[in-house]
């Protein structure tokens, strides 16, 4: 009777273990289909998923800046009224030190030297429009004159080098006579405003004395934390006999000596107070 009992307990315990086996593979059966549905699914948003994080990734990260362009120190040179006679030796002077500048040119002064011109294009620097006459009473009689000039002049650089510029300086700087409306019509016009911030006075000190005071000038505003450094010259045979010095001075320096691009936000005169417009007669 025992035995019997064993073989129908042990009869039992199979017949169990069959089922639970059953409801396992049914269970296994199942995840299986379920898996095959969910599964690419879940693959399409991770995929998706990745593809935002890498969007987003690239949308905040910032470039990189080496510690060198972040401690250069840059000055822009600018050379106004030209060509003259003394472009050619600025020229060489400039390529000697391995320096760029920005000329701001009169549209009488580049049609009567277009070979200058054509080599200062040719020698890397930047151009500028310095309008046509240089006369106060005809540029700022209206917001009209002064934007005709700079198209004119535009007109005569792309007759000479086929290129055009947006770079102005306004005769004697921006600072009493360029009003908001003069501005506001040059900035319509896509012209982009250029003044300094360094005033050289090569136009009135005596022989070499600019230097000095351009040196002295960016001292000063080095210790202030001042940039852009924008130093005022003119393309005249008195500043090409000292320039040497001041090129030498920069390169001593560490500075380099760069042209005007998109990179650099434009130095301009701020009003306040001071501007009015102009009483002519």
């Amino acid at each position: 009777m025992s035995h019997y009992f064993i073989m129908a307990e042990n009869g039992e315990q199979a017949t169990k273990k069959r089922r639970i086996g059953s409801k396992f593979v049914m269970t296994f059966l199942i995840l299986c289909l379920i898996s095959t549905f969910s599964f690419p699914s879940l693959m399409k948003d991770e995929v998706v998923n990745s593809e935002v994080a890498n969007k987003q990734k690239k949308e905040i990260e910032l470039p990189q800046t080496s510690s060198n362009s972040i401690n250069e120190k840059v000055v822009y040179l600018t050379f106004d009224d030209g060509p003259t006679i003394a472009t050619d030796d600025i020229l060489d002077m400039l390529q000697e030190h391995q320096a760029n500048a920005t000329f701001f040119m009169l549209s009488p002064q580049m049609e009567e030297r277009p070979d200058l011109v054509k080599r200062i294009v040719e020698d890397g620097h930047a151009v500028g429009l310095h309008a046509v006459t240089h006369d106060i009473n005809h540029f700022y009689q209206s917001q009209q004159t002064a934007l005709a000039e700079m198209n004119q002049t535009q007109e005569v650089l792309k007759k000479i080098t086929g290129i055009e510029s947006t770079l102005i300086r306004t005769p004697y700087g921006s600072v009493p006579y360029l009003t908001d409306p003069f501005r506001k019509v040059l900035k319509e016009a896509g012209y982009e405003l250029w003044d300094w911030n360094i005033d050289s006075r090569d136009w009135e000190l005596p022989e070499g004395k600019y230097v000095e005071n351009v040196v002295s000038s960016m001292e000063s505003m080095e210790k202030d934390s001042v940039t852009p450094l924008v130093v005022l010259l003119h393309d005249q045979a008195k500043t090409a006999k000292y320039l040497p010095q001041l090129l030498t001075y920069l390169t001593t320096n560490g500075y380099q000596m760069k042209k005007f691009d998109a990179s650099v936000a434009p130095m301009q005169f701020k009003c306040y107070d001071r501007c009015y417009r102009l009483d002519i007669p």
